[in-house]
């Protein structure tokens, strides 16, 4: 069985992040020890463009992963919606 078929059948934890250009969703099995990440294209109003990159992340590197993403994302100070990544939903499946 392929790692990826494995990985997605135990996820267990689902939390979405979102910037101004798009939305992470990120899963992990309910060790916290696997991660997968998806991304969401926000700034495309006709098509839904979802990007799987197909990295099975560890709990270290999915939280570099986004403190990146959140560095990378901000304004500069004092102007209005400065922060760069925040977390919108926790979840522990989808319906």
């Amino acid at each position: 069985m392929p790692l990826t078929a494995a990985v997605i059948g135990g996820v267990q934890n689902l939390v979405l992040y979102e910037t101004r250009a798009r939305y992470f969703l990120v899963g992990s099995n309910n060790a916290q020890t696997k991660h997968r990440v998806l991304k969401i294209d926000r700034t495309e109003p006709r098509d839904l463009v979802i990007i799987d990159d197909k990295h099975v992340y560890s709990q270290n590197e999915v939280r570099e992963l986004l403190g990146r993403l959140d560095l990378g994302n901000r304004t500069k100070m004092g102007q209005k919606g400065s922060s760069g990544l925040s977390r919108a939903v926790s979840a522990y499946g989808i319906v």
